[in-house]
């Protein structure tokens, strides 16, 4: 297979993925520029861990337990980085719905999800891309537990519905519609050896599989990294 590097966006050219193996990365390219909504998916892109516990164990079996909020200030004046990006949106729409259509968005943000496939179209077009057009539904119940709480989290969403993690749910809980996403694919037959099955479950990928997602990760900084 000769090396290739294409984009997609949109279900008709999705679902025209060709099944081969190789790379692929989602980015997030809203094809109208509605500013509350771009400033609210941004600032979704800045989420924390909601708090940080320590744990000290002192003698005879007593520990003390500490558990603190965390928050995502920026720069000196420690802003808030929902407010950062609001403040930028506001003051620059124009220019980011130039770059969002200009088609090279991929060149100056970072990936939301990125990872490997033995079969791509299988991957991103019938796990990825159909799984979020059917939590897009009304009926879903990721749907309706959104509509009930607007701010809830991804970690919030499984715990409470006692769903697994994916890229679809991390899309849907950051209200991103299918249209407004963009993957990028590179075709190769060169992926190692035993890197095993396209599965949503972390824990079953064999090794060879687990460490070039890892690599993936570490380099590419993706905003919504397989748990």
């Amino acid at each position: 297979m000769e090396n290739q590097w294409q984009k997609f966006q949109g279900g008709m050219q999705i679902a025209r993925i060709p099944k081969v193996s190789g790379l692929y990365a989602w980015y997030y390219r809203p094809l109208r520029m509605d500013t509350q909504a771009v400033t609210k998916t941004l600032s979704s892109f800045l989420d924390a861990p909601a708090e940080v516990v320590t744990e000290i164990q002192m003698r005879y079996g007593v520990r003390l337990l500490s558990k603190s909020n965390l928050n995502l200030v920026y720069g000196q004046e420690r802003r808030a980085g929902s407010e950062v990006i609001a403040e930028a949106v506001a003051c620059a729409d124009a220019f980011l719905e130039n770059l969002f259509k200009s088609g090279l968005i991929e060149f100056f943000t970072r990936p939301i999800y990125i990872g490997i496939a033995k079969n791509l179209y299988q991957r991103v077009y019938t796990q990825h891309y159909e799984s979020l057009d059917k939590l897009w539904n009304d009926d879903s119940a990721v749907s309706k537990h959104l509509n009930l709480f607007p701010d809830a989290t991804v970690q919030s969403t499984m715990d409470k519905l006692n769903i697994p993690h994916s890229f679809a749910l991390e899309a849907r809980v950051r209200r991103i519609a299918p249209r407004d996403l963009v993957v990028h694919i590179y075709q190769t037959d060169n992926l190692p050896a035993g890197i095993g099955p396209d599965s949503e479950y972390p824990e079953s990928d064999p090794a060879p599989r687990r460490a070039l997602e890892q690599l993936l990760q570490l380099v590419a900084d993706p905003v919504c990294g397989r748990r």
